[in-house]
């Protein structure tokens, strides 16, 4: 996964949309759903807290904008969240 990031777009003030993707935001796995801080908590788990804050901050820029994560743990974050490349 060291090519991949997580994508999160904030699409209303309470969910985000999901997915795993490569270089330009091409998506990887199909998007899912999920409450915004269910995508925060996660990613607080897994991932130090400089790269949980920056992670939080971009994700919070304003509602579509897509904020991206890719730290070597990805696997962790994408599995927790149930985002699976198909094949």
């Amino acid at each position: 996964m060291d090519s991949l990031s997580l994508h999160a777009k904030q699409i209303n003030h309470g969910q985000s949309e999901i997915w795993l993707g490569g270089a330009h935001v091409q998506e990887m796995t199909p998007r899912r759903t999920l409450t915004t801080n269910e995508v925060l908590n996660v990613t607080r788990r897994h991932c130090s807290p400089e790269q949980f804050e920056a992670f939080c901050n971009e994700s919070h820029v304003a509602l579509g904008h897509i904020a991206s994560l890719n730290v070597p743990n990805l696997n962790e974050n994408a599995s927790e969240l149930r985002l699976r490349i198909a094949g």
